[in-house]
């Protein structure tokens, strides 16, 4: 298999490989990175690269395809998370200089059920300032790019993740969206399938611990973008049995 069949596989195909024990997680997540690295320097989609957490995850990841584990719908598939979104020990700068030293104390909601679903995060993507712009640039990181043309923007606030994905750098990227945050980058990048993500609500059920985020629950209402119908029909499935729970 290339790396271009790899990097623009819906995340269910490559989930059921990966089950299959016909791709590898450390393999697949590999790849992402690598192409993460070569293309960073154009388009600009990540604030932050966690390759050495991912490369731990996926190799956690194989290791539990090897024994037999029960595995998630997203098993060892790469995602992004939007730079207003909390992940635990890393920095939650809301596309701001101000919270330039801002460090997650706890996983968001959204990214808890990510990551039981057996999802593998390989970064934080851009956001403007606060998440309030239809654009993805700000002076504390710069521009992020279009990948179908670099003299265009892919929109925003969730321009960084859509750019991702649009560019094979992972096939499913979490957004926000409050005024078109991420319908704004879908219609820009028409690859991209916007999917209201009623799955990952902002205001979690109760839960033995406290959750904790840096944004407000009522700030943002949360969408998933993937490139491919199958992926879109996964979120719904996971979206029902979600909310039944």
């Amino acid at each position: 298999m290339s790396d271009t069949d790899l990097l623009f596989m819906p995340a269910v195909k490559a989930a059921a490989l990966i089950r299959a024990k016909k791709l590898s997680p450390v393999d697949y997540v590999d790849t992402v990175l690598k192409a993460i690295e070569r293309t960073q320097p154009r388009l600009n989609c990540f604030r932050v690269v966690m390759a050495e957490q991912a490369r731990r995850d996926a190799k956690e990841a194989e290791e539990a395809v090897a024994r037999g584990d029960k595995l998630g719908p997203l098993h060892g598939v790469p995602v992004s998370i939007k730079d207003l979104v909390d992940v635990k020990d890393v920095h939650t700068r809301h596309g701001s200089a101000i919270f330039e030293d801002n460090v997650a104390q706890a996983d968001d909601v959204l990214v808890q059920r990510l990551r039981a679903a057996g999802a593998i995060i390989v970064g934080k993507s851009t956001t403007p300032e606060f998440g309030v712009k239809g654009l993805t640039d700000g002076p504390s990181f710069g521009v992020t790019r279009n990948p179908w043309n670099l003299e265009r923007t892919p929109g925003g606030s969730s321009g960084g993740g859509a750019a991702a994905v649009a560019a094979g750098l992972g096939p499913l990227a979490l957004g926000t969206d409050g005024a078109g945050s991420v319908r704004g980058p879908a219609s820009r990048i028409t690859t991209l399938t916007p999917f209201w993500a009623s799955s990952l609500p902002s205001v979690p059920p109760p839960a033995p611990e406290p959750i904790t985020t840096t944004t407000p629950p009522s700030f943002r209402s949360n969408f998933a973008m993937m490139s491919s119908q199958p992926d879109l029909f996964e979120a719904f499935r996971l979206s029902a049995a979600n909310r039944c729970r």
